[in-house]
């Protein structure tokens, strides 16, 4: 009997992209290669110590029922300077699945790259709490609230090394993969249009299905454009701080939000996505529907002056967090081409970076057999030519 190939994984940063490295690990198994180390950075090291811990399986199961609004409902939004989103739920979520396990502890040598502000270096988790390994990787920094240990404050590792191959080097190990999910693509790639025709047909009839179900994606976006729009607009907060006094602190860059109900009633509206709006305050739950009946010649209780809503102000605020984004891919993208050159894989999946945003963690099922399929493109080349 053949020995297996031992094979080791690195598994990069990239969002919801980052889904697609379950199917590479489930296409690298099925082939029968024994895995023996992971280096993971953001997702990647969410994936690979969920598949390290044993609980892979039951993960994948978890992320493909999700659908717009139970995204929207796992992001716990706090008024912290230091980001927007406190992932505690997220990662309440993971605690269930893998509870306190600790990496040196796991069959597979697992590091995950995280990056310290401070001392401005990575820093590898190579023993320790997993959890609190892999919520130091996923802080994006400015979305998601660091890790603060040890004098350190800890956010994506994708800020310096978004493909983390360099922690493989050492492993003992027959060839290394590479997944790269922050790719440069030649043109803007769908998931649709990479997918096979069987799988494609699939995908956008699931995603139809969403859409018909509970408003879909446009309710969807608007409710993370109300987000958006109470996390970014500073100005708006300031002027109201203008006018009635310094009461706490917002959630951007320390602007000091005014005293009173009124802005914990927005938090408390913001922190629960499926929360009737509070009295006096259905202008801030539905300002597009507000501004939609003034236009049409109904009018404002006489007793309250109506509040001015700026149409754009939400596509505007929404601006502002996907340019952060975006700006975040191009700059991983770029980092990982580098680190690619100087220590370049065995075998490399890339993943477009076009092929779905970043935050699009609802479309798991089709980046999913999206991983499966490039990796079985990339394995097929990489034995045709080892056997040949």
């Amino acid at each position: 009997m053949a020995k297996r190939k031992t094979i080791a994984l690195a598994l990069g940063s990239g969002g919801a992209r980052g889904y697609a490295h379950i199917g590479v690990i489930e296409e690298v198994l099925a082939r029968g290669y024994d895995i023996r180390a992971i280096s993971g950075c953001s997702m990647g090291a969410l994936v690979g110590g969920i598949h390290a811990a044993g609980k892979l399986d039951a993960y994948r199961d978890w992320v493909c029922e999700l659908d717009y609004f139970d995204v929207l409902r796992l992001v716990d939004v706090t008024w912290s300077p230091m980001g927007a989103i406190r992932a505690r739920r997220i990662m309440d979520e993971l605690e269930a699945l893998i509870g306190d396990t600790r990496i040196e502890d796991l069959p597979i040598a697992v590091t995950t790259v995280a990056t310290d502000l401070i001392a401005q270096k990575e820093v590898w988790f190579q023993s320790g709490n997993l959890l609190e390994a892999i919520r130091a990787s996923i802080a994006v920094p400015g979305v998601i609230t660091p890790v603060q240990r040890d004098r350190k404050v800890l956010v994506d590792g994708g800020l310096m090394n978004p493909l983390p191959i360099t922690p493989l080097v050492a492993a003992h190990v027959d060839l290394v993969l590479a997944v790269n999910a922050t790719a440069h693509s030649p043109r803007n790639q769908t998931l649709e249009q990479m997918l096979p025709p069987a799988d494609a047909a699939e995908e956008e009839a699931r995603e139809a299905a969403l859409e018909a179900r509970g408003g879909g994606f446009s309710d969807w976006l608007r409710g993370v454009r109300r987000g958006a729009e109470r996390i970014f607009s500073a100005e708006k907060e300031q002027a109201l701080e203008d006018q009635q006094g310094m009461a706490f602190a917002s959630p951007v860059g320390g602007v000091p939000l005014p005293p009173g109900d009124a802005s914990r009633l927005k938090f408390e509206a913001l922190k629960s996505s499926d929360a009737e709006p509070a009295p006096g305050e259905e202008a801030l739950a539905e300002p597009q529907a507000d501004a939609g009946a003034v236009t049409q010649g109904k009018q404002p209780p006489s007793t309250a002056e109506p509040e001015r809503v700026d149409e754009n102000a939400p596509e505007l605020a929404w601006g502002k967090l996907d340019m952060m984004m975006r700006s975040f891919d191009i700059t991983q993208a770029t980092l990982a081409k580098y680190k690619i050159a100087g220590y370049p894989p065995d075998i490399l999946v890339e993943i477009p970076k076009t092929v779905c945003g970043a935050y699009e963690f609802h479309r798991a099922a089709g980046l999913i057999k999206l991983g499966r399929h490039l990796a079985a493109e990339a394995l097929d080349r990489y034995e045709k030519g080892s056997d040949g």
